[in-house]
């Protein structure tokens, strides 16, 4: 997809696991490290594109950025797509493919900080993989941008965007999305699709959720984010746009739309560094 892809920025190496050998993930390593030198952070990155388009090369930059400058270890996943793999499909490639990387004793993993994350359907892929079995107590943050968190969802809460929002993802491609993306009959409120219905000892310790004001998305997240927060007697630090409490961080980012670590200025990630400095500093703090 032009104007989507760096071609100068690309990942240390590929890597097939055996479990999923028709999917290549892409692993970027720091380019000050030397093997041997302490372990590294891990971040799993999974990239968005509704279930259904793109590939991992789509957050090179991205995942490149946060390795280098914050000497993160970041594992870009790869997943089958819809409508021919529709839920729960990629969720399961996905945790097959992450237990395989944790499993994995040639790259520098310090298992103790291990977070996952993704942007727009990979934040919803993201929440499904840590709700497996295999991988409780494994995973223990989660960084989701802009996801898609409750096909459930009434037309009461969309009701809440400000004028203006869904200029880049509008209401009839979501709709589109989902219905690849999701069989006809199946359970909106099973967790694993629908984040929203997540029982919090399911999820890991540490929430990062990452709402774009104009996104047609943005209020769900703030609405889980809200739920999971309140779990617990902890007290809320911040202000109405970026607060901490009891392991949940939230974060509105205001007059942007869904999508804008994937755009080029104006706007975007080269545009404000400040949002992934702080899922950086999340991630290494875990």
């Amino acid at each position: 997809m032009p104007g989507i892809r760096d071609s100068s920025v690309l990942p240390s190496f590929t890597k097939v696991y055996p479990c999923r050998p028709a999917l290549s993930n892409r692993i970027f390593i720091p380019k000050s490290y030397t093997y041997g030198d302490t372990a590294l952070p891990l971040y799993l990155d999974v990239h968005g594109g509704g279930f259904a388009l793109t590939n991992p090369m789509v957050d090179d930059k991205f995942c490149s950025t946060l390795s280098n400058n914050h000497n993160i270890l970041v594992v870009s996943l790869d997943y089958p797509k819809s409508p021919a793999h529709r839920f729960p499909l990629a969720v399961q490639a996905l945790t097959d493919i992450v237990n395989a990387v944790l499993e994995d004793d040639t790259l520098p993993i310090d298992r103790t900080k291990v977070a996952i994350g993704g942007f727009s359907a990979g934040g919803n892929l993201a929440f499904g993989v840590c709700q497996d079995k295999t991988l409780q107590g494994k995973i223990g943050g989660i960084v989701s941008f802009y996801a898609a968190v409750n096909f459930a969802k009434s037309g009461e809460k969309q009701a809440t965007v400000p004028e203006g929002a869904g200029a880049v993802l509008p209401q009839d491609q979501l709709t589109m999305f989902s219905w690849a993306y999701v069989e006809e009959g199946q359970d909106l409120t099973d967790p694993v699709l629908s984040p929203a219905y997540a029982p919090r000892e399911t999820l890991p310790s540490k929430l990062y959720i990452i709402g774009c004001e104009l996104d047609l998305l943005c209020r769900e997240s703030e609405i889980l984010a809200e739920r999971l927060a309140n779990e617990g007697a902890g007290e809320r630090r911040g202000s109405d746009i970026l607060w901490e409490k009891n392991g949940v961080k939230w974060e509105k980012v205001l007059g942007e739309d869904h999508g804008m670590f994937n755009r080029t200025p104006p706007g975007g990630m080269q545009a404000d560094f400040s949002t992934s400095f702080r899922s950086a500093t999340f991630i290494r703090g875990r």
